[in-house]
Parts: structure tokens; C-alpha cells; sequence
């Protein structure tokens, strides 16, 4: 796993049960109360590589190897709120070990390698208890991702997008990953996030979604976990957008524009015209958007496109 890579360890645990507990920490700020330094091996201090050296170094996280457990507890603030960053810092100081040593990491490495843990975490029933023991190839139907990769690689041409540089981008609502294969099969591999566990722990089983990359995360929260750093996000059948479920919608696109970059385009497609006109009433003050009919689609899924580059 990516955290054993970065930090040249053995077994390991996190302490928090998911992802999104990463943020207030409680769990972790708990354990780290009660370390002594008798319980304590071996510590690892843990800093967020510095581009400029002459800046104070950024702690992220300490691991800390157990005796009587025999593995490593790692506590990381990478994703945690100021307050509860501070409480973290002040008691990372005071874990003593026989030894200690200090490791520089590469931020979005190590968030990956968290982001990885609870995607592992997921497959091996630790944080899911989902009977996901069948297999359905109707699932990913192959002729729906074809029309998909028409649709990326007309929205790439269109708007100038070099999929081959460095640009990140978000898929929100990709539930078991049914169209995260036309995007991996296109070259592009998003974050994808759904609220629904079961979903991406069965994308995961089958091996569409990427441990590293799939996140269970309520998308109505997106900005209180990612910063304005997607280039691009895709949203394939966002959801049935009826007058009723509007009010949810509209919390989840509302939050897209607070992670994009500037000028950053969205994508995304939904069933009926009516549906298209709701997501660009939503969008209309943040975004330059625009409707389009996918007259290759099969009638339903993906019929309806919204293409939108953010104004500023």
C-alpha cells in the first residue's frame, strides 16, 4: 500500500472508521492522549514535502510502532479542520519513543495512500458489510460506455483539454463506477466520490474504481474536503432531478464550483431535457453552460448533456 511505500514500514492501522472522520478527528486526538512513551517502539514524525526550504516544515501525521500491539498506529491531521489541527500538533509533541525519526512525504501521495486505506478497508469488511457476493455484467454495459467515450472525447477536443498534463478532476456521484470506465478507458482518472458505500465497495471489488481514488463522501460537503483544485468535474446521471429532490441537488452542484479552478469545465449528463434546464438554472450565475441532446444514447441514460466552463 501506498502508505507502507512512503513511510518503509510494515502492517499498519489508521484509528479513525472512515474517510470523512478525518476531518474533526476525534478518534485520533482520543488515542494520542493516552500514548506513553513506554508503549512506543518506534515513532515516525511526518512533514509535507516543502517546495521552498526556507518555510517551517507542515506536520501531517505521526506513526507510532506499538509494543504490545506488534504494528503501527498511524494518526494524521492531513484533511482535519484548523482547531482540530491545532489539539493534533500539541499532542504529536509530546509522543516520546526509544526512537524517532523524521520522513518527508508528498501531500497528495499521502492523502492517497489514506484515501486507499479506507478504499482496502471497504473490500475486507472492515468498514462495510455489504453482500456483494454475485456478479452482474448488465452492470457495465459496454454499450453505454462506448456513447460515454464519444461524449469525453468530443467535450477533451472541444474545450482543449490536454488529459495527458497534469490536470486533476473529480467525478461526483459515481456510485459503482458504471461510468468511471468510459473516463479510465478515455485516460482520465478522477477522484470519484459517492455517499453510498456499498456502491463503491462493489466498483472496487470488480476492480472499475481505483483504491486511491474512491472516496465514500457526501458530495453536498465536497468544499469541506477538497480546496479549488479540480480542473474538471463529471457527473454521469447525477440523479433524477424531479422538482421534489431539487433542494438536495442543488446542495450537491452548488458545491461544485468551491472545488474548481479557475475557468475549471464541468460535464454532466442526466436522462431528460427538463432535467438538463434544472442543472443549468442552478449553475447559470457560476458557469458559461450549455445543453446538449446525446442522440446516441440508447433514450435514457446519458441523454441529456450540461457542459459548463466556471466564469471565473
Amino acid at each position: 500500500m501506498e502508505l507502507n511505500e512512503l513511510l518503509g514500514i510494515g502492517d499498519f492501522t489508521l484509528v479513525e472508521e472512515s474517510y470523512t472522520n478525518q476531518k474533526g478527528i476525534g478518534r485520533t486526538l482520543e488515542y494520542m492522549g493516552k500514548i506513553e512513551a513506554r508503549d512506543v517502539v518506534e515513532a515516525i514524525r511526518i512533514f509535507a514535502e516543502r517546495r521552498d526550504k526556507s518555510k517551517d516544515k507542515e506536520l501531517v501525521g505521526i506513526a507510532v510502532h506499538d509494543r504490545d500491539l506488534g504494528f503501527w498506529i498511524i494518526f494524521t491531521d492531513v484533511i482535519a479542520d484548523i482547531r482540530s489541527k491545532e489539539q493534533f500538533e500539541a499532542l504529536a509533541s509530546e509522543i516520546k519513543g526509544a526512537k524517532v525519526r523524521e520522513v518527508e512525504v508528498k501531500r497528495e501521495k499521502f492523502r492517497e495512500g489514506v484515501i486507499e486505506f479506507y478504499s482496502v478497508g471497504l473490500v475486507n469488511r472492515l468498514f462495510c458489510d455489504c453482500n456483494l457476493n454475485f456478479k452482474e455484467e448488465s452492470f457495465y454495459p459496454r454499450e453505454r460506455t462506448e456513447v460515454l467515450k464519444k461524449v469525453l472525447s468530443e467535450f477533451i477536443r472541444e474545450n482543449d483539454i490536454n488529459i495527458g498534463g497534469n490536470k486533476k478532476t473529480l467525478e461526483i456521484g459515481c456510485g459503482d463506477g458504471g461510468a468511471t470506465v468510459a473516463l479510465h478507458e478515455s485516460g482520465i482518472f478522477p477522484i470519484s466520490v459517492d455517499i453510498n458505500k456499498c456502491e463503491i465497495c462493489k466498483g472496487l471489488e470488480e476492480g472499475v474504481l481505483k483504491p486511491r481514488h474512491s472516496i465514500v463522501l457526501d458530495c453536498s460537503v465536497l468544499s469541506s474536503f477538497f480546496d479549488k483544485e479540480f480542473d474538471v468535474v463529471f457527473g454521469f446521471m447525477v440523479g433524477k432531478i424531479t422538482p421534489f429532490e431539487r433542494f438536495n441537488w442543488e446542495k450537491v452542484l452548488r458545491e461544485v464550483p468551491r472545488v474548481l479552478k479557475s475557468k475549471g469545465k464541468v460535464l454532466f449528463t442526466v436522462s431528460s431535457e427538463e432535467e438538463a434546464r434544472i442543472v443549468n438554472e442552478i449553475l447559470n450565475d457560476e458557469f458559461e453552460g450549455k445543453i446538449k441532446e446525446n442522440k446516441e444514447s440508447n433514450g435514457y441514460l446519458d441523454h441529456w448533456l450540461y457542459v459548463g466552463e466556471l466564469r471565473k
